[in-house]
């Protein structure tokens, strides 16, 4: 059977729930544990720690606990929608590989922060257009993006689809607290050039200074794990 056109159909299929950074998302492996169990944190009792668990040299000030493991690789389904089609100013630390799995191109905004190298890719199949069927990005890189619906000839693309499935692949695997919102206070400090500004910019979560400044990003994307009326309404809006 062919992907459905809509993600209300889609949502059951790859049994996806809402994610903290926007559309929907369903872990399919963490190295050495069940999926999902870990609520997007390094799940540090796994299966043969000694295989699975590997050292993410630097990382001690990341978790209360200081410790540098993680799980060796963990990958997702990430599912931007037309009613939640964005991906706000986020960087994690590990390196990312975005695989398209169908329906609509995302454009991807990337950001070294190091070096002020800003470049733009669009995920997608119709690669006579210079999409790519993989977008990396190394640790530490500031992404965003959003679902494309038009192409540069202001043609609709892949029209029928509601959303698109990313995969990503992250190795260390992900942590939440390797990952952190760009705020507008660190876009002011690290981005001068004022064209970049301009595109950077929009991406800023509304919230992002109160989560950082707080440190509540670990336990507010926690909370997206948890059946209950946020995520009914949480999965209203977006699909």
């Amino acid at each position: 059977m062919p992907l459905p056109a809509s993600v209300k159909e889609l949502i059951p299929l790859l049994d996806l729930i809402p994610h903290p950074e926007g559309g929907f998302f369903r872990e399919t492996y963490r190295s050495g544990c069940e999926p999902m169990t870990t609520m997007g944190q390094t799940g540090l009792d796994c299966k043969e720690p000694t295989k699975n668990l590997v050292v993410a040299n630097g990382r001690s000030a990341n978790r209360p606990d200081k410790d540098e493991r993680r799980n060796a690789l963990t990958s997702i389904y990430w599912v931007p929608t037309k009613k939640d089609p964005r991906l706000n100013l986020v960087v994690n630390d590990s390196d990312h590989v975005h695989y398209y799995q169908g329906g609509l191109p995302f454009r991807y905004y990337l950001f070294d922060p190091v070096t002020c190298e800003f470049s733009t890719v669009v995920l997608g199949p119709e690669l006579h257009k210079g999409q790519k069927l993989q977008v990396p990005v190394k640790g530490g890189v500031w992404k965003c993006g959003m679902i494309e619906l038009l192409d540069e000839d202001n043609e609709s693309t892949t029209a029928d689809f509601d959303y698109s499935i990313v995969a990503e692949a992250v190795a260390p695997g992900f942590d939440f607290h390797d990952f952190k919102w760009q705020t507008k206070e660190m876009l002011d400090a690290i981005c001068k050039d004022e064209a970049v500004y301009k595109i950077l910019s929009p991406f800023v979560h509304k919230e992002s200074s109160e989560m950082e400044g707080g440190n509540k990003t670990v336990e507010l994307a926690a909370e997206f794990y948890k059946d209950g009326e946020n995520k009914t309404q949480r999965t209203n809006d977006r699909a």
